[in-house]
């Protein structure tokens, strides 16, 4: 019973951040205009997933709950934009309208799926694998080995994803990869200090 009390909320803060992330979104669709910015929102849901993961020490070792929150953020992340899609059951599909409302930016703008697909699927890989790498070494060295390695292994999934579904979230994303070149060569660099020793 002990453990379901801190399980349950770091499971309730994880689902908040997420739609606290989402409405801060550029595109989101809950409502007809932003009430919150990017950064602000983006802050917030960094601070309430911070608190997810301490409720979560207490049930997991830190990697372990890094690896949960990941895992919960791609499944949320997937779900909340459809929350408000599921009031109530469509009677006929074929004469419904659409209920999405576009900014009035949005005249002129070009998704550009097939760019952000692929930039990111290119992009994401070296720095999941590098981040993934970097938080094996980092772990007690009283983890096991073969322990260590399946999670550096299961780990680059979540961390490759996460990026991948994040770039439809953003309107430039030539923007978005030049700034995920430069935490792919952080965490490479990191790696390398962590490595060698400096």
């Amino acid at each position: 019973m002990a453990e379901i009390l801190p399980g349950g909320l770091a499971l309730a803060l994880c689902l908040i951040a997420t739609a606290v992330f989402y409405i801060g979104c550029p595109n989101q669709q809950w409502f007809g205009k932003r009430y919150l910015t990017f950064l602000p929102s983006l802050l917030m849901s960094l601070v309430l997933l911070f608190i997810a993961w301490w409720l979560l020490l207490d049930l997991m070792s830190g990697l372990s709950a890094v690896f949960t929150l990941l895992c919960l953020e791609m499944l949320f992340l997937g779900l909340v934009p459809f929350a408000p899609k599921y009031d109530a059951p469509v009677a006929n599909t074929v004469s419904a309208k659409s209920t999405l409302v576009r900014g009035e930016s949005y005249a002129n703008h070009k998704p550009q799926w097939l760019l952000k697909s692929i930039g990111m699927f290119v992009l994401g890989f070296p720095f999941a694998v590098f981040t993934s790498s970097l938080m094996g070494w980092m772990a007690p060295d009283s983890v096991p080995i073969d322990i260590r390695s399946q999670y550096i292994m299961w780990l680059i999934t979540p961390l490759w994803l996460t990026p991948l579904s994040l770039v439809f979230f953003f309107r430039r994303p030539l923007s978005v990869f030049s700034a995920f070149v430069v935490l792919t060569c952080l965490a490479f660099g990191l790696l390398q200090i962590v490595k060698y020793g400096g």
